[in-house]
């Protein structure tokens, strides 16, 4: 087994773990709070706030994807990103502001 191999699965079982720890977090707090009346939700403006990151992960994969012909070492920029992904979404469950309801 290579050294490259295992620490992509070293990585990949990181954010396996941290990917699920979030969606549980985030599930028990989204049935916690289902029935409460004075929960609202403002999304309007996500598009206006987060267009920068937005454009960051287009461009991302189209300079992975790009890039993935060039040189051999860029095929693991794809597999990479996706792992970062997962582990941001599972942080987001852990960051987010209106966490009321702590299990």
């Amino acid at each position: 087994m290579s050294m490259l191999l295992m620490l992509f699965l070293a990585l990949g079982a990181l954010a396996t773990i941290l990917f699920v720890a979030g969606y549980v977090r985030g599930t028990r707090i989204a049935l916690a709070s289902y029935a409460d009346d004075t929960v609202e939700v403002d999304d309007s403006g996500d598009v206006k706030t987060y267009w920068w990151s937005i454009a960051l992960a287009v461009a991302g994969a189209a300079l992975a994807i790009g890039l993935a012909g060039v040189h051999p070492l860029f095929i693991y920029a794809g597999p990479l990103m996706v792992l970062v992904t997962a582990a941001g979404i599972g942080l987001a469950f852990f960051l987010e502001n209106d966490a009321k309801a702590r299990p």
